[in-house]
This record gives C-alpha cells, structure tokens and sequence, in this order.
C-alpha cells in the first residue's frame, strides 16, 4: 500500500468512530460526521475514477469544493455567535453556489477545468470562519475547538501552498515544491485527523455527556 492508501484507512477509521455517537450528540456533530463521511467518499471515488472507468477525475474537484463549502458552512452556522456572523454565512451559503452553479450553465466546459476562482471563494469563507469561532472564544476550550483548529491549519496550509505553486507557474519558474506538493499536501491532512481524533476522544468521553 502507498501513502494514500494509509490515508483513506485513517480516514475510514475516522469516519467509524463519529459514527458511533451519530445519533448520541446534536446538530454540530451530525453535521460534522456527515463531511468527514462525504469527503472521505469524494475522495476514494475521485482517486480511483482512472483504474475503474479510464475517467479523469478533475470534474470532482468541484463536487468537493462544494459539499465542502456547504457543510463547513452549516457546521459553523451553529457554532457563530453573532447576528452579523450568521448573516454572512447564510447570505454567502446562498449566493455562492449560485454563482458557482451558474458558470457551469453559462459553459459547461468549465465543469471539466480546474477552477482557481472556484477553489479560492469556497475555501476562504472557511477559513474566515474558523477565525470567527477562534475570535468568539479566545482564552477558551471551546465545544469543537480542536476540529476547527484542524479545519483551520489544514485549509490555511493547502491553500497557501497551492497558491506558492501557481505563481511559479505563472512566473514559469522551477517550482521547488514540485515534487513535494502531494506528500505535503498528505501530511497537512495527518495533521488535520490527528485534531479530529482529538476532538472525537474529548466528545465521546466527555462525563456530562452534553455536546452540540
């Protein structure tokens, strides 16, 4: 087995363990179950498109960028505080599958493109949420803490790094991390699961047993 293969089984084990407290723990946890789940599948699926149909995966990227945005949206929806919080992020969970939905009506061409606009606007909100919630509790271990750290440093880290590697290619330089990019990119989500079985050992042995 390679790396990746190790990854999907962590992932799956991941997966296994919220699964046990589904219908234990409230809305937050649902919600958050159901987006490791959903992207632990995009992801399986995605990989191995070629060596079952000969099908390139690049369409998938934004089923990805999608269910991502709309449950990370949705999880965080319940952890914000504030009316402006929540107003930001139901105005941007409608607007902007609109407009990402609309470009593929416009020209279906793009659904088969690698879309940078499309990977920037569904992942920055993120990442301005995941600050929100850091912000609201500052100084506090708060309920989820730990998941959305690892939101947090795993979305800020691969985003950058993607980044970094498509201005040298603009720049049409050698790009240093070239051929680094995906153990990288693997080793930030082995950050990312370590924060969430962090947060599953601090939920599920939680004593008063009360989470969101």
């Amino acid at each position: 087995m390679d790396s990746t293969d190790y990854l999907f089984i962590t992932s799956a084990i991941l997966c296994i363990l919220y699964i046990i407290g589904f219908f234990k723990f409230g809305k937050t946890y649902k919600i958050f179950t159901i987006y490791i789940i959903g992207v632990l599948l995009i992801d399986f699926i995605a990989s191995h498109l070629w060596q079952w149909f000969r099908i390139y995966n690049i369409f998938t990227h934004h089923f990805y960028d999608l269910f991502q945005f709309v449950m990370l949206s949705y999880f965080y929806a319940t952890l914000l505080q504030t009316k402006k919080q929540l107003f930001t992020v139901y105005i941007l969970l409608i607007l902007l599958p609109i407009f990402l939905l609309s470009r593929y009506v416009i020209n279906p061409q793009l659904f088969f493109e690698l879309s940078l606009l499309e990977i920037y606007l569904a992942t920055i909100p993120i990442i301005i949420y995941s600050t929100m919630h850091l912000y609201n509790n500052l100084g506090q271990r708060t309920e989820f803490y730990y998941a959305n750290l690892g939101i947090l440093l795993y979305l800020f880290g691969s985003t950058f790094i993607f980044l970094f590697y498509e201005l040298y290619s603009m720049l049409e330089v050698d790009n240093p991390f070239n051929k680094n990019l995906s153990m990288i990119n693997i080793t930030l989500q082995y950050v990312k699961f370590g924060f969430f079985f962090y947060q599953w050992k601090l939920i599920y042995f939680n004593k008063d047993g009360r989470y969101n």
